[in-house]
């Protein structure tokens, strides 16, 4: 029942009681496990938590952690085989486009066209060339000197939240620049090319081991990449020729 009012006009409620069990399902708890316990549950500690930090820990990105109870023989063997055909599919893929990066830098002679071709527009160019040193560069900081010597595993948008956008804007902006540096040389195949060339290095990976020896590799074969020139006895097969001038 509400109080009466005050002298300032305001009425005022009691609190409400808090809510207890009867007493019989009370007893019954106790009796059941003795003490509190029945009641409250045990914490689970850390060697029992799961979730994301155990995944963190035993690498739960691992097929072979997959659980199997309640399965039978015939549908465990078909789930190994599934995951054998993947691994298979994607070390074909990754093969298929590194093989044909490699013709594709034969073909065209790729790195002595766009240094010694006159109809390079050298202005886009040097500018392509900007943006592809920054985005190694922050990719040698972040793989090699804050993973490998600095030994940070947090991932990357975790201690450098800002490297990951900055580095898209300037990847995207150095596709457009090579774009309109090299369209007078190859047209509309430049898209092309640099689409073959962008999936080569990617898939590369799959055949690089893993840790800081495969991110140095990584690197060797992108600097590698620049010197085959010197190995492929043909000006390219691919890029236009600039028309003599009339005499």
């Amino acid at each position: 029942k509400p109080a009466p009012p005050t002298a300032a006009g305001v009425r005022s409620f009691p609190l409400a009681r808090p809510c207890r069990a009867p007493v019989e399902v009370v007893m019954a708890r106790r009796a059941a496990g003795g003490g509190t316990a029945a009641v409250y549950g045990k914490v689970s500690t850390s060697e029992d938590a799961g979730g994301l930090r155990a995944r963190r820990k035993t690498g739960g990105d691992d097929d072979s952690d997959e659980d199997t109870t309640g399965m039978d023989e015939r549908t465990i063997a078909r789930k190994k085989w599934v995951r054998r055909l993947n691994w298979l599919w994607r070390k074909v893929n990754a093969a298929f486009w590194v093989a044909l990066t490699c013709f594709m830098i034969w073909y065209t002679n790729f790195f002595r066209v766009i240094w010694e071709s006159p109809l390079v527009n050298r202005t886009y160019f040097y500018m392509a060339l900007a943006c592809l040193g920054f985005n190694v560069s922050m990719l040698a900081y972040l793989s090699l000197w804050c993973a490998g010597v600095k030994g940070i595993e947090e991932p990357w948008e975790t201690h450098q939240p800002k490297a990951i956008p900055v580095m898209a804007v300037v990847g995207v902006s150095t596709f457009f620049l090579f774009f309109f540096a090299l369209w007078p040389v190859w047209g509309i195949k430049t898209v092309l090319i640099q689409l073959v060339f962008f999936l080569g290095f990617v898939n590369a990976g799959h055949f690089l081991p893993s840790g800081n020896l495969g991110a140095l590799m990584m690197f060797v074969i992108f600097f590698g990449a620049f010197f085959t020139s010197e190995m492929i006895p043909h000006e390219g097969l691919a890029h236009y020729t600039p028309r003599p001038f009339p005499i």
